[in-house]
């Protein structure tokens, strides 16, 4: 027996009204061994900015550097201003990418990806698309 093929429409467009938008602006917080002046020279370089945004529709994005936490590193707020309202949790969700690309910046000299990543295939050592 066939799925009723407009019924199912009628549902998904049923579930997909009840998605609310949430927040345009996210902020997160996490701590960053490095010191104030290396994150504020990295926060400043435009490269070293995209690399942490990249792929995140944002407007505007501002990074406050705190104090010292013990040896955990500084405190770094970065606080993003979305270029449309996103789902639910998602909007912390990339803000705290974001953060993640950048501590993985001050403290190891480069952002993680996959490109170039070996694996079993036939287009293994190019760049990912």
């Amino acid at each position: 027996m066939a799925p009723n093929v407009p019924a199912l429409a009628d549902k998904a467009r049923a579930v997909i009204a009840k998605v609310r938008p949430g927040p345009l602006e996210a902020r997160r917080a996490l701590p960053i061994r490095s010191d104030e002046a290396e994150l504020r020279r990295l926060w400043a370089d435009a490269d070293a900015r995209a690399a942490v945004l990249e792929g995140i529709p944002v407007a505007d994005a501002r990074v406050e550097v705190g104090d010292e936490d013990r040896d955990w590193g500084r405190v770094v707020h970065l606080t993003l201003r979305l270029e449309a309202p996103v789902p639910g949790l998602a909007a912390q969700a990339l803000a705290g990418k974001a953060l993640r690309r950048l501590k993985a910046l001050a403290e190891a000299g480069e952002v993680p990806t996959t490109a170039f990543n070996p694996a079993a295939r036939d287009d293994a050592g190019e760049a990912a698309a």
